[in-house]
């Protein structure tokens, strides 16, 4: 019985193999000869792209850093237009938008496979719509998704490939199988059994071999080679593919602007000067395009090599003899540590200074806490008591090219105000993070204060609830030249490296290091310090309450009123600086007009000008240039907002909404990352969980500064957006892997009472160390109903996928306590005209 376990399968699969290597014997001789460039041209035919993606502008380089994440200035390097003639400018802008869509890069590498592959190995037509349609899925991928052989081979059978089919094996099987005699039928039955699911599997291993082969080493490299893969700033996760020869068009003009701007040219040697003075070496940019232009972004967290000298020189014995040692030799570098690295004892430094002396840094703010606990003690002291609302002026601007415009000598020397001390202590302490996925062990120094004992409240405050802080009792000193040294090299010295050249940025700091934000927030606090705050406080007028205009702040708590910020507000005016990003809010109107008439003069000393496309009032002013600003947002009912840092501002109450119109501009899709591998149903109940992370703080819930109504708009905006995003999340996965829909209601029901938990445990942390008393005015019933009411209204747009969904969403929602005596504040929650933008979102 082995025998005849043996000998027809290997008889069938040796005839099979021979056939296999014909085909790929073919395939390879086509590959050789095939014209792809032609194929290329017929295919990716260069076309105007979508508007919403990258649009056209005349401005190669501007200084925008707003990128997806709210209050997060992009790590990144940027540099100001560039002075080329209008022809040069529309070539550049021309070659930017012209990337190819992802169906024309599908057409294009399936006639190339069409081209060189037999049809042997491709299957039947049937199957050609399957492996197409795979490898469409594979190029459609978004930042950090992965491609598994499974989805590579979905739908494929290996049933429909000719190479595979059981024709041969037949044959093998009659002229070599044992006749039946009485009594051994049923025994060779099994046998006979046995032999086809083991032919079934090698047949199965053959074809995952064969396409996984396919993939690797014919789709990947075809790409690679025709192609410059990359995303786009606001494109989110979207990719976009350039053509080799478009995108060499863009890095030439690229380059050819840097070198008229602020970026100077550094041959090798010069080079390999700069960076043996000091520990690290020089930083790496690449180029990502963006809606008015290219960026540049650096990566400061990644160390650098370069070849040792004798290296660059060469052999230099002659003959043919010498040639041949200097080919042989090994190619030794020189290694350098990542910029990031070394700037980390400065970067403890300057963190713990930002703590100890807030005063150096103006009006600084740098995350949502810090707005929420300057804004709401002025709400309060406003309103001082009472239900209503004086008449407020609002003034928000931006810094033009805030990170590049930054006159490095005057930084250095506000720096040596801040760094007085001659001696600093450094403990090392270690974070371990640890997560269902892998364990992280973070080095994290710290600033100790000798004269306190709470060494580590600074630093620890936000830390990750996974991690545990490890403090090893290992302390050392760092010499005030020693951090002046690292800073000075890395503001005066910062070499960047482009296409294998080297560029030392001539004027602004360099963004992607530990210290982009607080070197930017130190020096134009010491702009609002010396400059901003005398002028306010020249132009400050007692406010004048006019009982007529005043505005009705509906259910607004009369909390007690906090003690007053000495820089960032005053009974009458207040001021903060997210970086680069101005907020001004003032009762007096005389006020606000000179703050912004100041503000449009720029600040010469500090080459410090506004971006004059950004202002946003909301009061008429004459000198406002040019159309209506964008920070400016009315809605359908009619509200008017201004937008500030991911944030809708009311011009009137000061109420404060989540900013969605960043949404506008793309499929909401495009901001999703998809998990196909492991347990996808996990994975979609924590992303639930994780879209609502972000419209959870205390700043749009807060009674102090929100009204009932719009504490639970603010919460049904969140649950419209998550239900969004929860479809195209369930329809992108919905292609491999489906759910009963019972799962996914369960889903659901968990998110809701996750905000709910959520929201308190943020109002409770911001109170440790605050000077008010935050109010939430909520209950947990409210949140499920606001909740489930959202989903089923997203749902019912895409009803034909959701049908059962609904149905149990429904059901839910009518047995709820709250459904038939809705409160007048849930009422205005779900009001369409209340959330118009939201209805804009493609989803």
């Amino acid at each position: 019985m082995e025998v005849f376990h043996s000998m027809p399968l290997e008889c069938a699969f040796i005839l099979r193999h021979h056939s296999l290597v014909k085909s790929l014997k073919i395939l390879i001789r086509r590959a050789r000869h095939c014209h792809h460039l032609r194929l290329l041209e017929k295919h990716c035919f260069i076309t105007s792209p979508n508007p919403n993606a990258i649009k056209n502008s005349g401005c190669i380089f501007e200084g925008e850093r707003r990128g997806n994440s709210v209050l997060k200035k992009s790590q990144c390097c940027t540099t100001d237009s560039c002075n080329g003639s209008p022809a040069a400018i529309d070539s550049h802008s021309e070659a930017i938008k012209s990337y190819c869509l992802k169906s024309q890069v599908v057409s294009f590498v399936w006639a190339v496979c069409r081209s060189i592959i037999p049809p042997d190995l491709l299957g039947t037509p049937s199957n050609w719509r399957m492996l197409r349609r795979n490898i469409s899925k594979f190029i459609c991928l978004r930042r950090f998704e992965k491609f598994s052989l499974k989805q590579c081979m979905h739908k494929l059978k290996t049933s429909r490939f000719p190479f595979l089919s059981d024709k041969q094996y037949f044959c093998c099987m009659n002229n070599q199988a044992p006749k039946g005699v009485d009594g051994k039928s049923s025994e060779i039955n099994k046998g006979s059994t046995k032999l086809n699911d083991a032919a079934h599997l090698v047949k199965q291993k053959v074809l995952e071999s064969w396409i996984y082969w396919l993939f690797s080493s014919i789709i990947v490299p075809l790409l690679q080679a025709n192609f410059y893969v990359t995303e786009s700033e606001n494109g989110k996760q979207d990719l976009y593919y350039y053509q080799k020869s478009v995108w060499e068009k863009v890095k030439n003009k690229t380059v050819t602007c840097m070198k008229a701007q602020n970026y100077h040219y550094l041959d090798t040697a010069t080079t390999r000067r700069i960076i043996r003075k000091r520990l690290f070496g020089f930083s790496k940019l690449r180029i990502c395009p963006k809606e008015y232009g290219v960026r540049l972004l650096a990566n400061l967290k990644a160390s650098s090599r370069m070849p040792r000298q004798e290296f660059y020189l060469g052999d230099r014995s002659g003959g043919r003899l010498g040639r041949t040692k200097m080919h042989q030799r090994r190619v030794r570098f020189e290694h350098f540590k990542s910029v990031n690295r070394v700037l980390r004892d400065t970067h403890a430094v300057l963190k713990s200074i930002r703590f100890k002396e807030p005063e150096k840094l103006g009006s600084s703010v740098f995350d949502y806490n810090d707005v929420y606990r300057k804004l709401c003690p002025f709400v309060i002291g406003l309103k001082n008591g009472s239900a209503m609302m004086p008449d407020v002026f609002i003034v928000v601007s931006d810094v033009s090219k805030a990170f590049d415009s930054v006159d490095q000598d005057k930084l250095l020397c506000v720096m040596k105000d801040v760094l007085r001390t001659d001696e600093y202590f450094l403990k090392h302490a270690y974070e371990v993070l640890c997560t269902k996925k892998s364990l992280w062990v973070h080095e994290k120094p710290i600033l100790v204060d000798q004269n306190t004992s709470s060494r580590f409240k600074s630093s620890v405050v936000h830390r990750s609830l996974h991690s545990v802080l490890v403090n090893q009792e290992c302390s050392r000193s760092v010499k005030k030249q020693e951090l002046f040294f690292n800073l000075n090299q890395h503001v005066k010295r910062n070499v960047l490296q482009l296409d294998k050249k080297f560029y030392l940025q001539g004027v602004g700091i360099p963004q992607g290091s530990v210290l982009s934000s607080l070197l930017c927030s130190l020096y134009y606090g010491h702009l609002d310090r010396n400059v901003i705050f005398p002028f306010l406080e020249k132009t400050w007028e007692p406010a004048r309450v006019d009982l007529s205009s005043e505005h009705n702040f509906e259910d607004a708590s009369a909390a007690q009123s906090g003690s007053e910020d000495k820089i960032g507000l005053s009974s009458s005016h207040f001021l903060v600086r997210f970086i680069d990003d101005f907020l001004f809010i003032s009762t007096s109107k005389k006020q606000a007009s000179s703050f912004y008439s100041r503000l449009q003069r720029g600040f010469r000393d500090y080459n410090c000008f506004m971006n004059e496309k950004k202002f946003g009032v909301n009061f008429n002013i004459r000198q406002m240039p040019g159309p209506p600003s964008n920070r400016v947002y009315l809605g359908e009912d009619g509200i008017s907002f201004l937008r500030y840092c991911g944030l809708l501002i009311n011009s009137c109450t000061l109420e404060v909404q989540a900013d969605y119109t960043k949404y506008l501009s793309n499929h909401l899709s495009s901001t999703l990352t998809v998990s196909w591998q492991g347990q996808p149903s996990r994975h979609l109940k924590e992303k639930l969980c994780d879209y609502m992370r972000p419209k959870c703080h205390p700043i749009f819930f807060d009674s102090n500064i929100n009204s009932a109504s719009v504490v639970r708009l603010n919460i049904y905006q969140a649950f419209l957006l998550c239900a969004m995003k929860f479809h195209c999340y369930v329809r992108d996965l919905s292609n491999i892997w489906k759910l009963c829909n019972r799962s996914y209601a369960n889903m659901i029901k968990r998110s809701l009472g996750y905000m709910y938990v959520l929201i308190k445990r943020r109002m409770r942390s911001v109170y440790n160390g605050s000077d008010f008393q935050p109010i939430l005015q909520l209950e947990k019933g409210e949140v499920e109903w606001l909740g489930l009411f959202a989903y089923i209204q997203v749902l019912k747009r895409k009803q034909s996928r959701h049908k059962e969904l609904l149905s149990l969403l429904t059901s839910k929602l009518l047995s709820h306590k709250i459904t038939g005596s809705v409160s007048s504040q849930l009422s205005y929650a779900v009001d369409r005209s209340h959330s118009s933008l939201m209805w804009k979102i493609k989803y």
